[in-house]
């Protein structure tokens, strides 16, 4: 059964992504003795407004800066095709960024509030309702959205989550999360090499079009070795719970997605499934960690 237009404009599978790892923050969390279970729905709820906000907003501009109607659609690049398909109109569909953007930041400032304007809270806050409303007019033109989008979906992220429900700062979290930004950035930084000339031609300098395919291609394994080189490093420092290692069960899924870039980097329909293991790896790898800590405090809470 086709899915309603909206939930295609909503890119719902996507949405996936934070259903996951905000999660991943709660179950830090609890494996440290803290759960407001009022206070982790609202963070889901709010996660994935502004996610959804950030998707339907961005295929508004790039319909409207005609990068849409230069792409060779695929399941996971080239926008979601509502609008170059006149299935909704353009007002519609920035009525509808708007309404989760404004979602996301409602419940942003209801949190603000209940931790006395934290000035932590208020920069995530800040910094991720920033990031929906400029990543196709500036952000991405200027080489910095796969860096934004990292931070957004993995250091910040995990550690929002993390203190609202401990009031406090941790580094954990911090490191947790990185690998998760990185795996985030990697499904953006291999969905941009079908819409490179597009990108191109609209004045959008995302990393692919700046440094070439064929280079981008190259440096793509140092961007996943850094992804699982951090938990490694932070494990043997003592700096996160032996929990986080569980994430290196993806190894082998990142590496098919390193090989079937290297190999298609400049093939669209041969590409597919680069993507859709890119997709695969970052989600799997928030489930690994999700399930590390759960480990670790039923473990706390039962046998120690």
């Amino acid at each position: 059964m086709p899915h309603p237009v909206w939930v295609r404009e909503l890119r719902a599978p996507f949405l996936l992504l934070p259903v996951i790892f905000v999660p991943v923050g709660l179950a830090i969390a609890w494996s440290q003795g803290h759960f407001n279970p009022l206070y982790a729905v609202l963070t889901i709820a709010g996660v994935v407004s502004l996610h959804a906000s950030v998707n339907v907003l961005n295929d508004y501009f790039d319909f409207k800066s005609g990068i849409d109607l230069a792409t060779t659609p695929t399941p996971f690049s080239g926008g979601s095709t509502i609008l170059p398909s006149k299935l909704m109109s353009p007002s519609s569909v920035l009525g509808m960024g708007v309404l989760f953007l404004g979602v996301g930041v409602t419940i942003g400032g209801y949190f603000i509030e209940q931790f006395a304007f934290s000035p932590l809270l208020i920069a995530i806050v800040a910094i991720a309702a920033l990031s929906v409303v400029s990543y196709s007019s500036v952000t991405s033109k200027v080489g910095l959205g796969e860096l934004i989008t990292g931070l957004n979906f993995g250091p910040l992220l995990v550690l929002g989550t993390y203190f609202v429900q401990t009031g406090t700062i941790a580094v954990e979290p911090i490191l947790v999360g990185l690998p998760l930004g990185i795996f985030t950035a990697g499904i953006l930084y291999v969905n941009e090499f079908p819409d490179t000339e597009a990108d191109k031609s609209k004045g959008r300098n995302q990393l692919v079009a700046r440094w070439g395919k064929a280079t981008a291609a190259g440096r793509f394994k140092a961007l996943m070795i850094s992804a699982y080189a951090i938990p490694v490093v932070a494990v043997l420092v003592g700096a996160v719970s032996p929990a986080a290692l569980l994430v290196l069960v993806t190894i082998p899924k990142a590496r098919t997605t390193v090989k079937l870039l290297s190999q298609n980097y400049d093939k669209t329909m041969e590409l597919i499934p680069g993507m859709a293991s890119m997709v695969m790896t970052t989600l799997f790898s928030g489930v690994a960690l999700l399930a590390g800590y759960v480990i670790l405090g039923l473990v706390l809470k039962f046998v120690l």
